[in-house]
């Protein structure tokens, strides 16, 4: 499994729109 970087602008078309199954991991540095 590979890990992708997304930006907010790519979130739509990387993780909403794709055509398998995505794991998301949010983080956040506080």
């Amino acid at each position: 499994m590979a890990t992708v970087a997304v930006s907010d602008a790519q979130f739509e078309a990387e993780v909403t729109n794709s055509d398998i199954p995505v794991v998301v991991d949010f983080w956040a540095e506080w």
